[in-house]
């Protein structure tokens, strides 16, 4: 009889010692990595809806193997790098090589793109991701939906 509760012991101690290790070897955020982010919002600016406007299809997409960004912007691709911290909701991003075409929508991409390496953190809730400057964690710089 002492057996079971002698094994039963040594379970529920493992499972109390395993739950208070570090996370560090943990993959930080999955649902962040390898998926398509359209951009909705640039600082306090919505953005138009309609396939005709030039920001209808600005995404940014994180991907893993070298940590590198890519994406569209209203006018022009772009490209860099970012790092995720071990601590959850830490993430920076480089400052991003871009093509050099001009648009209507010029004013909004170059805000989107200044944003981008001012980038201090992120939260992801449900289909929605939010990036966030170092003054300001209650009012995001720039405003993701998951692309379907």
């Amino acid at each position: 009889m002492r057996k079971p509760l002698l094994y039963s012991g040594i379970i529920g101690l493992g499972l109390l010692v395993g739950s208070c290790q570090d996370d560090k070897d943990a993959p930080p955020a999955p649902e962040l990595l390898n998926t398509r982010w359209k951009l909705v919002q640039v600082e306090e600016t919505p953005l138009s809806v309609s396939s005709y406007s030039d920001t209808f299809r600005s995404y940014i997409r994180f991907t893993t193997g070298p940590n590198r960004t890519e994406g569209l912007a209203p006018c022009n691709s772009f490209g860099g790098t970012f790092t995720l911290s071990s601590s959850p909701g830490v993430l920076s991003i480089s400052e991003q090589s871009s093509t050099k075409a001009t648009c209507p929508a010029q004013s909004i991409e170059d805000k989107f793109l200044a944003a981008l390496p001012r980038t201090v953190g992120y939260e992801i809730s449900g289909n929605e991701l939010r990036l966030y400057d170092a003054s300001n964690t209650l009012r995001p710089l720039l405003i993701f939906e998951k692309a379907e």
